[in-house]
């Protein structure tokens, strides 16, 4: 189904809400792609059933359907207008812009206090998502703070091993079972960063940063890995108190 003709075809059946969802959607679509339904529904100043709903009307079961569809409509989308230019700085471009609305200075600044609370910190990821831990690691021993890099076949180990006050940091564009498993036995608290704002672990995670991808998902998106660095850059930046140099 393509969402757009879907949401024009049913314009006249909308609510105030409707029509406010459907301005925030055509206002800025890439959003569909990575916000949960809460999210979204708060982007679009929203209750999340108000949201669920609106899907119903142009006739989607579930919104997970609804942002499928969007996430392929975009992808057709995605043509460049200078073929003297490659297409991947133009995914860049689109991506990091999506990122600035995610990560603000105040949600910055309130995340780094989270992190700074915790008297040791630990990351592990799998394949590409493993870079983000190791630069972590690398970048925030100026600011005085223990953070080790565990490997995934050696999480299991380090989790029997972590206090209540220990932090493990787990990078994972889908946050598939295969690090969210041996993630989920660790004693202290779990920070997940990934791209996937429907995860299955909401009940295992403290906190989840959920950042932006481009379509068509996460694991084929060629800039998501470029993405996760730049959040530790920033993370390293305002726990380290230098975000405003």
């Amino acid at each position: 189904m393509d969402p757009i003709q879907a949401m024009a075809q049913h314009k006249a059946e909308f609510t105030k809400n409707d029509q406010q969802i459907y301005d925030a959607i055509m206002a800025n679509p890439d959003q569909v792609t990575y916000q949960s339904t809460t999210k979204l529904a708060e982007a679009c100043g929203v209750s999340q059933s108000a949201l669920s709903r609106f899907v119903k009307t142009i006739g989607y079961a579930r919104y997970q359907d609804f942002r499928s569809d969007m996430t392929t409509w975009l992808a057709q989308q995605q043509v460049s207008e200078d073929p003297n230019r490659l297409f991947y700085f133009e995914r860049l471009e689109r991506l990091l812009a999506a990122s600035e609305r995610v990560l603000t200075d105040s949600y910055l600044q309130e995340l780094a206090r989270y992190v700074r609370g915790f008297d040791r910190v630990f990351v592990t990821g799998i394949g590409k998502s493993a870079h983000p831990g190791l630069l972590l690691q690398s970048l925030v021993r100026k600011a005085g703070i223990f953070v080790h890099v565990c490997p995934l076949d050696m999480l299991k180990e380090y989790a029997d091993h972590m206090g209540e006050n220990d932090l493990l940091i787990v990078f994972s564009n889908s946050a598939q079972a295969e690090v969210m498993g041996p993630a989920s036995a660790a004693t202290g608290r779990i920070l997940l960063v990934t791209t996937n704002a429907s995860h299955a672990y909401a009940d295992v995670v403290d906190r989840t940063v959920v950042l932006p991808f481009l379509p068509p998902d996460p694991e084929t998106c060629s800039v998501s890995p470029v993405l996760m660095d730049v959040f530790v850059e920033l993370l390293v930046s305002y726990i380290s108190g230098t975000a405003a140099e």
